[in-house]
């Protein structure tokens, strides 16, 4: 968990956030999404990243059921030292189609999340 909290951070940021020293994961594998809470050597929350995919129900040539990834959404936001958030959002909707790719919304800065 400790490689997704650097590895999603923006490098121009890596000296201006509060780096954590727990972790937290919680998972709900109905809902295909897990959500990571980090927190800082107060117990304050620190990070947090919240990923899911959204799936849909159709039948392949043979009309068995199967189920198809149609979008894909991940939030993450870090605190910095001097107490704001960043917001890094990334996401699919084109999952279900040969050229999918995904989009990187530009970072928000938040005075919570």
């Amino acid at each position: 968990m400790d490689d997704l909290w650097a590895k999603q951070l923006p490098g121009e940021y890596r000296y201006r956030v509060i780096t954590p020293v727990a972790f937290e994961r919680h998972a709900e594998p109905s809902a295909h999404a897990v959500k990571i809470i980090s927190f800082d050597s107060s117990g304050a929350k620190c990070f947090q990243s919240h990923t899911f995919v959204m799936k849909e129900e159709c039948f392949d040539i043979d009309e068995f059921p199967i189920q198809f990834d149609v979008y894909f959404e991940r939030v993450t936001a870090w605190r910095l030292l001097h107490g704001q958030w960043i917001t890094l959002k990334i996401f699919s909707n084109r999952l279900d189609q040969c050229n999918s790719y995904m989009t990187t919304l530009p970072i928000d800065f938040t005075e919570t999340i």
